[in-house]
């Protein structure tokens, strides 16, 4: 799941974790991105928080092959990142 770390995105990435599905997160937004990873994790989800820009390829081809690592190959991609302006916790 891009743009996981807040609003409609960390939403949509706790929902089917709630029904027991393991959700790889993506953020630009490191912080954010863990934060939101503890979140479902405290609420006994699995979700590993990736920080990546999905405006870099490369980012992208490693942290989804880092979540296929850790969860198994994606069967479900929300694409969810949006452009703006970078969170000043990133900087």
């Amino acid at each position: 799941m891009t743009g996981a770390a807040h609003g409609i995105g960390a939403a949509v990435a706790a929902r089917p974790a709630r029904d027991g599905l393991p959700v790889g997160l993506l953020d630009v937004d490191g912080p954010a991105c863990a934060a939101a990873a503890r979140a479902i994790g405290d609420a006994g989800g699995t979700a590993p928080a990736v920080t990546a820009d999905v405006a870099d390829e490369a980012a992208v081809t490693a942290a989804v092959a880092r979540v296929a690592a850790e969860l198994g190959p994606p069967t479900v991609l929300v694409n969810n990142a949006g452009v703006g302006p970078v969170p000043s916790s990133s900087r």
